[in-house]
């Protein structure tokens, strides 16, 4: 049966279940300890009996050697050991080899009389009846032959030292029932406490108050460890609410513009008869408002598919040579128009495995970016080699462009981070998603990318990717050079910063 938190009752919270397994687990060893007690005891009286008897038949056995003849010297020394003894209840018996009585004291009792002696030829035995013990010793009685004496007493004493040894350790034991729930209710607290606190924290925390954490006591314990695991946790929450949230309002500013801009276009075309010329050029704005708005769609949704697959698998191979080569070949007509030298340093044969057509925006991003901020006269350099003992392929692409402030490295990969706003030239549209992008894209291959910048000398981007173990031409772009260059220049390419190259 199950309970809300509301309903549960006092004994099946854990506190409960705790006070319970540590009551049942003390009073068992409680009880385990009076038994061990009590048998110890018992055992400890049977020793000095059993002792004290072995003793007597030693002495008998010693002293029917000196003996002349008969048995009734033997009897006679067992009548006066037995009235001697006759406040401990002790008793004795002769017994013939075949288990007939020859005599037994007055109080022998018939239960021992009439049970038969073993008939190994062990010279002692040790015999326990229900309220008697005995010890069995055979003897050679000169004159009678081999005889068997029996010397006991009775176990009632012993017994009464046991029952009032239980009867002492009884209010003890009962003073532990009492005292052992208690206990084990306060240790229970104790130890569920730093518990209830996690609950407590967990359950008070929203998404206005994400910067709650549960207390760490210092003493490197389980809890302790729990409580750092989910603080851990609760500091990645809150981080990525907190990106959401940044995401959400910079990707509402972005949209906000091009919709405006629309908006204001059509309010404007509409509030009066115009020409057709002049419907042509209203709509024509409207269509690259557009334009830009599913260009930032695809870019959000392309980085939101990047947060929930953070690690995509990529099983084709891809030609990344091929795919560089390209890339400068489609953006050599802008890099010439903007009077840009943009250049292939060196592009051996590396194969990974991907997607080619995130590959090809990965480099177009970043082939974008170097010559949209690399002033005229300036250089654009590519270069793929390997790297590390893994022989890892890597991607260096080089501008001498005003480059990055130092502040602003690190943030470069922000979604929709825009340094300065001088840094735009020729009145492109950077949307502040193309290196995020990058980044998504290269995380989910499992490799890395990197900045590094100094004003007015320029940047350069470093893409490591892991490198393929065999060659497979699958997912490979055509190496098309000019046909790519052709085709560019028949339609606009628009990457994720925004910009519409005509190479």
């Amino acid at each position: 049966m199950r309970w809300s938190l509301t309903e549960r009752p006092a004994w099946a919270s854990l506190r409960g279940r705790l006070t319970i397994w540590n009551t049942v687990v003390a009073l068992l060893m409680v009880l385990a300890c009076i038994t061990a007690v009590r048998f110890s005891a018992s055992a400890a009286l049977d020793r000095e009996i059993d002792a004290a008897l072995r003793g007597e038949c030693t002495e008998i056995g010693l002293a029917s050697a000196a003996f002349p003849s008969g048995t009734a010297p033997l009897v006679e020394m067992l009548e006066r050991k037995s009235a001697s003894h006759g406040e401990r209840g002790w008793f004795s018996q002769l017994l013939t080899e075949n288990g007939e009585t020859i005599w037994r004291s007055d109080r022998c009792p018939d239960a021992v009389a009439v049970f038969p002696p073993a008939r190994k030829e062990r010279l002692e035995n040790v015999v326990q009846l229900p309220g008697y013990r005995y010890v069995r010793h055979r003897i050679k009685v000169p004159g009678a032959g081999p005889i068997h004496v029996r010397i006991g007493m009775s176990t009632a004493s012993r017994d009464a030292s046991v029952l009032a040894l239980t009867k002492s350790l009884a209010p003890a034991g009962l003073a532990l029932a009492l005292l052992t729930p208690l206990a084990g209710y306060w240790l229970a607290v104790r130890a569920t406490r730093p518990i209830a606190g996690i609950v407590h924290t967990a359950a008070s925390l929203r998404p206005t108050r994400l910067g709650d954490r549960l207390a760490v006591r210092g003493s490197g314990d389980e809890l302790d460890q729990l409580a750092e695991t989910i603080n851990r946790l609760l500091d990645q929450v809150a981080d990525h609410v907190d990106r959401q949230r940044q995401f959400l309002a910079d990707a509402a500013h972005e949209l906000r513009g091009p919709l405006a801009a629309i908006r204001s276009s059509l309010e404007c075309t509409v509030s009066r008869e115009r020409s057709a010329d002049e419907y042509r050029t209203a709509l024509g704005d409207v269509l690259e408002e557009t334009a830009h708005l599913a260009t930032l769609t695809n870019d959000l949704l392309l980085l939101a598919e990047a947060d929930h697959e953070p690690a995509a698998g990529a099983s084709a191979t891809v030609d990344i040579d091929l795919i560089a080569r390209d890339a400068v070949a489609m953006f050599g007509a802008a890099a010439e128009d903007r009077g840009i030298d943009l250049h292939v340093m060196s592009v051996p044969p590396m194969v990974t495995r991907g997607d080619a057509a995130q590959f090809r925006r990965v480099i177009g991003n970043l082939l974008d970016n170097a010559i949209r901020f690399t002033p005229a006269g300036g250089r654009v350099r590519v270069s793929l080699s390997s790297a590390g003992d893994d022989g890892a392929v890597l991607l260096e692409i080089r501008d001498t462009g005003i480059g990055i402030a130092p502040a602003d490295v690190p943030r470069v990969f922000d979604r929709f981070f825009k340094a300065d706003p001088a840094r735009t030239r020729g009145g492109d549209r950077g949307g502040g998603l193309g290196l995020p992008i990058c980044r998504a894209i290269v995380e989910r291959h499992g490799g890395t990318i990197a900045v590094a910048s100094e004003p007015g000398r320029g940047t350069t981007v470093t893409v490591r990717l892991h490198r393929a173990g065999g060659y497979a031409p699958v997912e490979t772009p055509p190496r098309l050079p000019t046909q790519m260059a052709q085709l560019a220049q028949r339609a606009p390419i628009q990457f994720a910063g925004g910009g519409t190259r005509s190479p």
